[in-house]
């Protein structure tokens, strides 16, 4: 009797769903859009590259670049759907620049509903224009995860 329960709760649905694992940030990388050759420069997260006057093609990246694509990989479940509700399971990213008058927010942005897949994995980007010219820190937390990235731009002038 307790069996044909069990498959008549479990048929309509009603059965408790599993816990679900937490969600982590992995990674984060940043790449310059090259503005001549419409390509990705390489990561630029741990670089020892000079990013000076980067907007006008100087340095070590060798065309002229002002914008930057962000993208993170988070890590879950396998083949499952994070919360887009609960705290823990949202992403909370935030992008400052450091200039001369002081710190700017150029970006904040919240991610939650993760779509993880067979590997456990999932993929957000973003693209943060005109900052090229000061230090940019991005700063993603999910949970007790948290993972911070720092690129040392600088222009002369």
């Amino acid at each position: 009797m307790r069996l044909i329960f069990s498959v008549f709760l479990l048929a309509f649905g009603l059965m408790a769903a599993p816990a679900q694992a937490q969600v982590a940030v992995e990674d984060i990388r940043a790449q310059l859009f090259l503005e001549r050759s419409g390509t990705l420069s390489d990561n630029l997260v741990g670089t020892k590259k000079a990013l000076h006057n980067t907007v006008t093609g100087e340095g070590e990246i060798g065309e002229p670049a002002d914008a930057i694509l962000v993208t993170l990989t988070f890590s879950g479940a396998k083949n499952t759907k994070s919360s887009d509700k609960i705290a823990r399971d949202l992403a909370s990213i935030t992008v400052r620049q450091r200039t001369k008058t002081g710190e700017k927010i150029l970006l904040r942005r919240v991610y939650g509903g993760f779509l993880f897949g067979e590997e456990g994995r999932i993929h957000k980007a973003f693209l943060v224009d005109n900052a090229t010219c000061a230090p940019l820190e991005i700063e993603v937390k999910v949970g007790r995860s948290r993972k911070e990235a720092k690129l040392a731009f600088s222009c002369a002038g």
